[in-house]
């Protein structure tokens, strides 16, 4: 088999003797990579692809909180223990600061603090949900089955957020690309001609003597215009930066067009997910409500405060979240059933598949409604000003003839 067409794999698997180890090998498939260590004899427990990358020293690694659950409940599933597991999990962890986090968690578990207080007691590293999922299951005893609810619900998460990622790649490309030939037109281009026909005294279009206006005011003033769009650039980029450490939190964009309604439905499908997690692992319904309301947007985690506040009062849970708009009318008959029925967590977890069901049309209807739309107002913008650019050469072009 051509090595080009095989991946890095690294294994973690049990021997004979009880021993655990770790291998890495090549293969073309997760199976196949299990397949080589099963033939001599080892107990695979987790197979997962080891992506490299030319850039390692540009981005910082951090610890993959899916692949420790992931890996702590197949360890524990298998039959090692507590402290032996998360010294297993922290040797072969390679990053520095994911390292320490666990060992600094494995300290703590060893001087006899539960799991979740040592999580809690690194909290920069390990998310509340898990915390509060870990510490539900030491209630129940069922901890194996929580890891592996938050490891599922973690995958489940990033596939939704890359999904509205991927569907916004292209659109913000070609908003890039085109808004970099504006400028380049308008500072460069346009600037240029405004300098050659300065002198022409036929009378233009009022168009054509705007344009040509500004060129003449960016010739004058390069190192004014320059510095302003230095610090047009380096505001949004600041804006970016701070919306995105914020999760997104800007005033009024579930009320933009077109995207407001898409943001809305991915934060309600993220909310009724979580929740659903969280209920299905023993934890009451209205702190789960209140660990998932930072998924939501500002107006709608007011409007959650204001519907946990009636179901603690003893109001159905369903007709509280439709008067607060987080449950449409399918969502509140659904709900309806649960409270009759008791299965709270399985209907949770339906509401949020309905939605993300629904965003995944929404996104490819708006997609290709968008895209199209985009590109003509581009070509629209660029030709506008090339035309208006080149209308003055066309007049005196006429008058020599």
């Amino acid at each position: 088999m051509n090595s080009a067409s095989q991946f890095l794999f690294e294994v973690v698997a049990v021997s004979p003797q009880g021993s655990l180890l770790t291998e890495r090998l090549r293969a073309s498939d997760a199976s196949k990579a299990s397949e080589q260590l099963q033939l001599r004899g080892l107990r695979v427990l987790s197979c997962r692809e080891i992506r490299t990358s030319n850039w390692k020293g540009l981005r910082r690694q951090r610890l993959d909180v899916g692949l420790f659950t992931d890996e702590l409940a197949a360890l524990l599933d298998a039959g090692l223990g507590m402290v032996d597991t998360l010294r297993t999990l922290s040797q072969k962890e390679r990053d520095s600061s994911g390292r320490q986090a666990l060992e600094a968690v494995t300290r703590d578990v060893i001087e006899g603090l539960p799991l979740s207080a040592a999580l809690a007691n690194r909290g920069d590293t390990f998310p509340p949900l898990l915390v509060a999922s870990v510490s539900a299951s030491e209630q129940t005893g069922d901890l194996v089955s929580a890891l592996r609810r938050f490891s599922t619900h973690l995958e489940s998460m990033r596939m939704l957020r890359g999904k509205l990622v991927g569907a916004a790649i292209y659109p913000a490309l070609l908003l890039a690309v085109g808004s970099l030939v504006v400028i380049f037109l308008l500072g460069v281009v346009v600037p240029r001609f405004a300098v050659l026909l300065e002198g022409a005294s036929k009378k233009l279009p009022l168009a054509s003597q705007l344009l040509l206006g500004w060129g003449k005011s960016v010739a004058a003033h390069p190192a004014l215009f320059l510095g302003g769009f230095v610090c047009v650039v380096t505001l949004l980029s600041f804006g970016l930066l701070r919306a995105a450490r914020s999760g997104w939190q800007i005033p009024g964009l579930q009320r933009a067009w077109l995207i407001g309604p898409l943001v809305r439905l991915f934060r309600h499908a993220q909310f009724y997910r979580t929740s659903a997690m969280l209920v299905q692992g023993g934890i009451p319904v209205l702190r789960a409500f209140d660990m998932g309301r930072r998924l939501l947007s500002l107006e709608d985690q007011l409007a959650l405060d204001g519907a946990r506040r009636q179901i603690a009062e003893g109001r159905p849970i369903g007709p509280a979240l439709a008067q607060a708009q987080i449950a449409d009318t399918v969502a509140l008959r659904m709900l309806e059933v649960a409270q009759r029925t008791g299965r709270l967590a399985d209907v949770l977890s339906r509401i949020a598949s309905f939605q993300e069901a629904a965003l995944n049309r929404a996104i490819d209807l708006t997609a290709r409604l968008v895209e199209p739309a985009l590109m003509i107002f581009i070509g629209l913008v660029i030709g506008a000003i090339v035309v208006l650019m080149y209308m003055p050469i066309f007049d005196l072009a006429t008058s020599l003839q």
